[in-house]
């Protein structure tokens, strides 16, 4: 009877465990790239494309799909920390990741402009991006998200000031970009 139990417990681990690979195995490879060659665009290195980017992988993460950081995935084969990075760098460091393999590369930009008044100051952020089949260069769609209207900074936010409300309006606006490109 316990002999009986056992085998029926190992085969029910064995067919979750199996099932659980399978369902795996159909997910797509994503990694979450950040395209700042454009001097307007916000710069890899600030903690805004940080907030946007872990924004993203979160959203797609937690719908089920297979997020690689890009930082983990090319660590001892390509330079790091380096910004204002063109589309073909991108590509190319894309299509040389070989474990795992990626299969779709979401690339986005982040702009930020802040207009100051007397009495306030107007910040305004467009997330722009595509999706592209990294071993084909195939574009599987495009997305732009932006504030519907600007938002207010106090008159005398200092820089820091800025970059954290930019931060919290950045992420926001990720979020909703990840749930959306997630369906």
């Amino acid at each position: 009877m316990i002999k009986a139990r056992f085998i029926i417990l190992i085969t029910l681990l064995f067919l979750s465990f199996n099932s659980y690979h399978s369902m795996a195995a159909d997910n797509p490879n994503l990694l979450i790239m950040g395209e700042d060659a454009d001097e307007d665009s916000i710069p890899r290195n600030s903690r805004v494309f940080k907030r946007v980017i872990n924004a993203l992988a979160n959203q797609m993460h937690d719908s089920g799909f297979d997020v690689y950081d890009e930082v983990a995935v090319t660590n001892g084969t390509f330079a790091q920390g380096r910004a204002r990075r063109t589309d073909a760098e991108l590509f190319g460091i894309a299509g040389s990741i070989q474990r795992p393999p990626i299969d779709i590369a979401v690339v986005f930009t982040i702009y930020a402009s802040l207009e100051n008044k007397d009495y306030t100051q107007k910040v305004k952020v467009r997330i722009e991006g595509r999706l592209l089949q990294v071993k084909t260069g195939q574009r599987l769609g495009n997305f732009e998200m932006k504030n519907p209207k600007s938002w207010n900074a106090p008159v005398k936010c200092s820089r820091e000031c800025v970059l954290e409300i930019v931060g919290d309006y950045s992420k926001i606006l990720a979020q909703d970009i990840g749930a959306v490109l997630a369906e």
